[in-house]
Order: C-alpha cells, then sequence, then structure tokens
C-alpha cells in the first residue's frame, strides 16, 4: 500500500519525530504542516520514506474555517505527488498502537474505503450552533491569552444570541455529518473534496469546529457515499470538558495493549 501521512502540528516536535520513526518505509510519504505561528521550525528527519514540509503554512485558529484550509493544503499539496492508496489525516501528537506491518495490512484490508470515526448525525442543537449559525469572533476564541479568550467568547455567545432573536439560519437546506477530523480518505476522496474546496470553503466559512464535520458531510452527499467506513478500532482518544485528553509516554505500553491503531495526544511533559 502506498500511503501519504498528513500530519497537523504546531508543537511536542519529539512526539512528532517518534511518530514519523514509527511509520517511516518505502511506500510512506510525509507531509508536514507546521502552524505558521511557530517561528522556530523542527528538524524532522526519514531513512525510508520521502518528506514533505509545506511551505505556504496557515495561521491556525481552534474552532475556525483556518483548520479546514490547512487540511486542504495538505491535500492538495500530497495530491500533487501522488496517487496513493491512502491520505491519514493525523495529529502530530498521535503515536501508532501497532507495529507498521499490521497497520499496512489493517489498511490493506480496507483498500477502498474511506476509514472515518464517531460517524454521525450531531444532535440538532450542536448542527444548528456550529454549522447553521454565523460563528463569528473566532479567531481567539482559544486563545492562550485569558484576556483575549474571554472577549472573543463573548463577542461569539452575543453574536450568537442575536441570530437566535432575529431568526438568522446559514446552509438551509444542506445536510451534515460529523466524525474524527482524523482519518483515512482514497485517493478518490480526496479528488472530490478538491473538487470542490471553493464551495467547501464558502459552506464552511462561518463554522464551528467546521473541520468534524467538512469530510463526511461531502462525502455522504456524493457518488462516493457507498464507500465510507466507520472503524471503531481506528482512534483512541478522550475528551476532557472540549478538548482531548493527554496520554502520557509512560502510558504508551499499555495502551498498545488495546485493539486500536492509533492514539492521541500524547505530550512528553
Amino acid at each position: 500500500m502506498h500511503h501519504a501521512w498528513l500530519i497537523i502540528a504546531h508543537n511536542e516536535f519529539g512526539i512528532l519525530q517518534r511518530l514519523i520513526t514509527a511509520l517511516d518505509a518505502p511506500q510512506c510519504d510525509f507531509f508536514i504542516h507546521i502552524d505558521r505561528k511557530v517561528k522556530d521550525l523542527p528538524e524532522i528527519t526519514v531513512a525510508a520514506g520521502r518528506l514533505y514540509m509545506l511551505k505556504d503554512r496557515v495561521d491556525v485558529r481552534w474552532g475556525s474555517v483556518s483548520q479546514i484550509r490547512c487540511e486542504l493544503a495538505l491535500f492538495q499539496a500530497a495530491e500533487e505527488h501522488g496517487p496513493y492508496d491512502f491520505y491519514h489525516v493525523i495529529s502530530g501528537t498521535t503515536l501508532p498502537l501497532k507495529p507498521f506491518p499490521q497497520i499496512d495490512e489493517y489498511f490493506l484490508r480496507h483498500a477502498g474505503k474511506s476509514i472515518l470515526s464517531g460517524l454521525c448525525r450531531d444532535t440538532a442543537y450542536q448542527e444548528t450552533l456550529k454549522m447553521r449559525r454565523y460563528n463569528l469572533f473566532l479567531r481567539n476564541y482559544g486563545s492562550a491569552n485569558a484576556v483575549k479568550r474571554k472577549v472573543s467568547q463573548y463577542m461569539w455567545k452575543s453574536a450568537i444570541a442575536a441570530q437566535r432573536l432575529l431568526g438568522i439560519q446559514a446552509n438551509r437546506g444542506k445536510s451534515f455529518y460529523k466524525a474524527s477530523n482524523w482519518l483515512s480518505l482514497t485517493e478518490e476522496a480526496v479528488e472530490y473534496l478538491l473538487s470542490s474546496k471553493k464551495e467547501i470553503l464558502k459552506s464552511y466559512r462561518w463554522s464551528f469546529c467546521g473541520d468534524e464535520f467538512f469530510v463526511p458531510s461531502e462525502l455522504k452527499s456524493s457518488p462516493l457515499k457507498d464507500t465510507l467506513f466507520d472503524s471503531d478500532d481506528y482512534l483512541l482518544h478522550t475528551i476532557s470538558r472540549s478538548n482531548a485528553g493527554t496520554f502520557r509516554l509512560n502510558e504508551y505500553d499499555a495502551l498498545c495493549g488495546t485493539k486500536y491503531l492509533f492514539a492521541r495526544k500524547f505530550s512528553q511533559q
């Protein structure tokens, strides 16, 4: 199998190198996007595969359409070097829990399928909030600066309240599905998404966490809808409040005994 690993990273570069080393094989190409806010870029190496660092980097802001722009940029960069059997969107804080030959065999068994996890129709409340409102003021919604974060969240809540009062909705008549944004897609799926890039950026411009919606929603409404596979052993991650929980490296060996191929997010700290 020929694999393109599309990696989104902004910190924990020791984990990133460990991830790449674990997956490094002649049939693997690595496309890495480092958040534009990072000034000192890490030195990442491969021994068997090929490595590409995206030069046109996106200033990724949690919850905003910038996350979708980042994924589309990775799809575009990888597609230019393809074709690949699978395009894997993966976090730089992910680690494989199985040896690469076992991972490769897993994808061979699912050849021709786009692999998602947690595929579902979201609750009406969450769908309306995230996809059918104009989510403004998201630039600093998840900022580490407490003042910026609080101001952004207050302005966002005020704008949502005003839209509820006035009955304003976006994306009327469009159906949405949700899944984890960490997934593995076929060549055909990536080509389809790239062919719809302008429409996707328009539809999801004002979404909130639209990266969890755009791939399953667009593919579910496409001729490729029957190629989607909802896996229950693809990715292990936990949710703490609204964010992913953190695993420590000293937990890694125990996690390898689970059924999952991958786990995130890991921290060296």
